[in-house]
């Protein structure tokens, strides 16, 4: 049976190996995140000099792993729900391991090309992206939200950056590729051979062939309805959560995209600019934990809402004329709001449609929302520039906010919903 979104006390104990399995959670989504976006800044010289292009072409590699994984995530939803977790973090280890070896000898600009958008892509949408929460999501039954937040805490990326600058003032970007290449080898690899798929006796594939009589005998869960990517995509439900959902990344995408520039639009010089996205991103790992903790008490999609509301008030500080204390407490809070929607849209992504279909719907909104992220990033930048300043962006920043909150409200009920049939896609 598909859960109450607010599930908590009622749900049966975790299995002792629950935080083993959250440990590997944490592993796959904090190395390959960490190695990936915590190097791009220390490496966007380097890469300059090597490939002997500009800054701008130096700097596509990243732009490229977000796109790519967020276009790909509907398809690691799918081999997330059809083939073996264990499997796919081990390739996305592989994928890793090979982009970081060709990147420690290649010169060409193609195969920097190659290795960023087909290796290291495909790794962050499966590893990074979609294998966390639906390992977590099938090992936690409580405190689920609080889990998934813990695994998202960014760790690794906060140390990468001076690690990864150390490494190349003291043996050269070649070494930094052959280290990162070691470091996946020897994380996330052994780490799919401690992965184990599914508590005892909650294997679905253990019972796919046997009757509800058959199953109620033996002591088996209910079977749960499997929801295709054809059905998710006609499912009500499934479209007012993407959108709750589209709306706080959408946030956290373009605000950070264009922080420096709404800075010196501010009058703030380039460092005070810059040391505002620090304290976003600082901030925002506190949001994880603490919207975990609300979306277990209250559910996923009332959380939403909760952080739409309080992004309403947030967004439309900004365009009031604060100091700059002011200013960096409330930019910071938007980060910790932005940090909360993975925890909040895991829990109400597995209680609207099940552990079975959890990867699919989950990699599913983050594709279907990530024209909306595009859309605003550039939206900003056309703005600005034909109105010379920001405030026409940040308005429609709270009408989106504003048309949500009522969107997950809705969502998070808990009306009966059209189930999907039992042969996943």
């Amino acid at each position: 049976m598909l859960q109450a979104d607010t599930v908590g006390k009622s749900a049966p104990p975790n299995d002792p190996r629950a935080v083993r399995m959250g440990a590997i959670a944490w592993l796959s989504h904090n190395i390959i995140i960490g190695s990936i976006f915590g190097t791009a800044g220390v490496l966007l010289i380097p890469l300059q000099d090597r490939l002997h292009v500009s800054r701008g072409l130096a700097s596509i590699g990243v732009p490229m792993v977000i796109v790519g994984s967020a276009v790909l995530a509907s398809v690691a939803g799918v081999l997330a729900a059809r083939y073996s977790l264990r499997r796919l973090l081990a390739v996305s280890g592989v994928l890793m391991l090979l982009a970081w070896l060709i990147l420690a000898f290649a010169h060409s600009y193609w195969l920097f090309l190659f290795s960023y958008a087909l290796l290291l892509g495909p790794a962050m949408a499966v590893g990074g992206s979609v294998l966390p929460p639906t390992l977590v999501t099938r090992w936690f039954q409580r405190h689920r939200g609080l889990a998934i937040g813990i695994v998202h805490l960014p760790i690794v990326i906060t140390i990468m950056p001076l690690a990864a600058s150390l490494v190349i003032s003291q043996f050269g970007v070649t070494a930094l590729f052959l280290a990162l290449a070691v470091f996946a080898a020897v994380t996330l690899i052994p780490g799919s051979l401690a992965l184990i798929e599914y508590p005892p006796g909650h294997d679905p594939r253990q019972y796919a062939n046997e009757t509800a009589a058959e199953r109620s005998t033996r002591g088996a869960p209910a079977a749960e309805p499997i929801f295709t990517v054809p059905q998710l995509l006609q499912n009500l439900r499934f479209w007012l959560l993407a959108l709750a959902v589209g709306a706080v990344n959408t946030s956290s995408v373009t605000l950070a995209a264009h922080l420096p520039a709404m800075g010196a639009a501010w009058g703030y010089a380039p460092t005070s600019a810059a040391a505002l996205a620090s304290v976003m991103s600082l901030v925002g790992m506190a949001g994880s934990i603490l919207f975990g903790f609300v979306a277990d008490k209250i559910g996923g999609a009332r959380t939403l809402a909760l952080i739409a509301f309080d992004d309403v008030i947030l967004w439309a500080l900004l365009l009031t004329d604060l100091p700059y204390t002011a200013r960096a407490v409330v930019i910071g809070l938007i980060g910790m709001h932005g940090s909360g929607a993975i925890p909040a849209i895991s829990k109400a992504m597995a209680s609207a449609f099940g552990e079975a279909s959890f990867s699919r719907a989950f990699g599913l909104a983050s594709t279907a929302t990530l024209p909306l992220m595009i859309a605003s990033v550039f939206g900003f930048g056309v703005i600005f520039q034909t109105k010379g300043s920001y405030a026409a962006g940040i308005v429609a920043m709270i009408a989106y906010f504003v048309v949500v909150i009522p969107l997950a409200i809705v969502a998070g009920r808990r009306t009966p919903m059209s189930l999907g049939i039992t042969n996943p896609a």
